[in-house]
């Protein structure tokens, strides 16, 4: 049998599975309800602003827009580019700048943080494996066997999925292939910090198409496969330039998705690197707006990898958001799969080691070319096994779209609770390497169809993560203030030893030092250079847990040696 017949077939083999469901009626979509303001940013939780490399270009997030006039004219900005939504600008600056701006720049209340614009994130499909990249004959499974082994076919007895719902998804952009053909309401190109609406196929890459795919290719048509969100609708935007994600870019992206009204964002990218502020203030004002977040947990066998860690708290509690592992066809993590303390839930990834998951393509892309197994089918389509929490990720944020489309008045984070309480488990409750278990979406829509809204408020708690209840609203994590004690330094006459100087953070990190005037740091020793005054400044950057500690001086005087003068005797 050839590729095409075989692909057509398990399509005619799925539209007979969903027709005999009965669709319950569709509430209409309510907008979200607003959960108060965003968390603005302040120096926190790991700006290390003291180790990191600044280029030519540095994010200020702003007390106000209304700070920028002043700050203007006393740091000398000439090029500003305005993110005014988030209370940030993009500026251009030169080193005498940077200096300014990371030394009296952190005193500055106008000022809440300082950060470079250099951050690449990578698209988190698995790397380019051939034995990732050839069919399994052996299995006998239909080609989207994620979709029935999630029960997603029968959370469409419940709801058929509101085209008034939208998910955002900020990709490599989407291609409107026929697998989506009336399921694409705008698309969106961003570049540096300017947003443009596109109105043609921007995804020359593939992943943002494959990952659009999922969450809402056209259900029960007789053609090709089906989206997990029946029939929700999606907004894409290509954020993606030069090999990677700018923070701002991301930022800029989930900040115009906002303005949209999408419910749902999916983000299939990620680095481990902790995310910037302009990203985080983006995060906690999209979930202020009652939009769901959605991000793939990551390929590298570690921690849950950034921006999905910053969208659960640790333990599988209570979130706005929800970090995405995979798993492969035997239940199990797969093997390349991030796990750990911010992983939400689980859902399928890869088929084994060597065969991924269906997508849909452009008719052209870069991932032809990069030895993935992919094939021509009728009318043009395309398809592809690919690999990875890329893949994931957007299972969960199809099925959020039809729990949101089944139950119009929930929150943000009730989905988020629907999801994770409903996920199937081995373990009793969530663990690091499952979370809260993998994606089931006949049980999460039995869920929030059996629960009233007024029994959810008053349902009792078990004291179990993954089933958290109650109407209370998650709160964010808070760093705590750190002092850092720092002992007089006694003078010293030139001559003397090198010497290291000692203080204490009150959270117990590690303190750095810098030293101007008559004296450097030499191999984290003072160093005295000549007579005059040295002054040594200790400092504390932070991390998740502690806020940055205001830096402390301490002042010493440096006296010259002293003159040993012999007497001399006359004869």
């Amino acid at each position: 049998m050839d590729s095409t017949r075989r692909t057509v077939g398990i399509a005619v083999l799925l539209a007979a599975l969903f027709a005999p469901a009965t669709a319950a009626q569709t509430a209409s979509a309510q907008p979200p309800r607003r959960l108060g303001p965003a968390v603005w940013y302040r120096w926190h939780p790991t700006v290390h602003m003291f180790r990191r490399g600044y280029g030519s270009r540095v994010t200020l997030g702003l007390r106000s827009m209304q700070d920028l006039k002043s700050l203007r004219v006393e740091y000398g900005f000439q090029h500003v580019q305005t993110i005014a939504a988030l209370h940030a600008v993009e500026v251009a600056v030169d080193r005498a700048q940077v200096h300014a701006l990371l030394t009296r720049g952190t005193h500055d209340l106008r000022i809440r943080y300082v950060s470079p614009v250099h951050r690449i994130r990578q698209t988190l499909s698995v790397p380019n494996d051939p034995y990732l990249s050839t069919v399994d004959d052996r299995t006998r499974l239909p080609y989207e066997w994620t979709f029935l082994r999630t029960h997603v076919d029968t959370a469409l007895q419940y709801t058929q999925g509101d085209p008034n719902i939208d998910v955002g998804i900020i990709d490599t952009g989407i291609s409107r292939i026929p697998d989506l053909v009336g399921k694409i309401d705008s698309l969106w190109d961003v570049k540096g910090t300017t947003v443009s609406q596109v109105f043609e196929s921007n995804d020359q890459f593939g992943h943002g198409t494959a990952v659009g795919s999922l969450v809402a290719a056209n259900v029960d048509d007789g053609f090709g496969m089906a989206g997990f969100g029946g029939a929700t609708h999606i907004i894409g935007v290509d954020a993606f330039h030069n090999g990677g994600f700018e923070e701002t870019s991301i930022a800029v992206a989930l900040d115009k998705l906002v303005s949209l009204g999408v419910r749902i964002v999916n983000m299939s990218f990620g680095s481990q690197a902790p995310s910037d502020p302009i990203l985080v203030d983006a995060i906690h004002r999209a979930a202020a707006n009652g939009v769901l977040l959605i991000a793939a947990a990551g390929n590298s066998a570690s921690d849950v990898a950034w921006p999905a860690a910053d969208l659960q708290p640790s333990g599988g509690g209570r979130s706005y958001g929800l970090a995405v592992g995979a798993t492969a066809v035997d239940g199990r993590r797969a093997f390349f799969s991030n796990w750990g303390n911010r992983l939400s839930l689980v859902a399928p990834g890869t088929y084994d080691a060597s065969t991924g998951v269906l997508v849909a393509l452009p008719s052209l892309s870069q991932i032809d070319g990069l030895r993935q197994f992919t094939w021509l089918s009728g009318q043009g389509a395309h398809y592809g096994y690919l690999a990875g929490t890329s893949f994931a990720a957007p299972e969960v944020a199809g099925v959020a779209a039809l729990v949101w489309a089944a139950r119009p008045d929930l929150t943000n984070y009730q989905v988020a609770d629907i999801l994770k309480q409903s996920a199937e488990r081995q373990s009793p409750d969530w663990t690091p390497g499952m979370g809260c278990g993998t994606l089931d979406a006949g049980a999460a829509l039995a869920l929030a169809t059996s629960r009233p809204a007024s029994a959810w408020a008053d349902a009792p708690s078990t004291g179990a993560v993954c089933s958290a209840s109650g109407d209370a609203p998650v709160t964010w994590p808070t760093a705590k203030d750190q002092t850092i004690t720092f002992p007089r330094i006694a003078n010293r006459q030139l001559g003397h030893p090198d010497f290291k100087p000692k203080a204490t953070a009150s959270s117990g990190l590690p303190v750095s030092f810098e030293a101007s005037g008559a004296c450097n740091i030499k191999d984290s020793k003072v160093h005295l250079l000549r007579a005059g005054l040295c002054t040594v400044t200790a400092t504390q950057s932070g991390d998740a847990n502690d806020n940055l500690a205001a830096p402390v001086e301490q002042v010493f005087h440096i006296a010259k040696a002293r003159t040993v003068r012999h007497s001399r005797s006359h004869v």
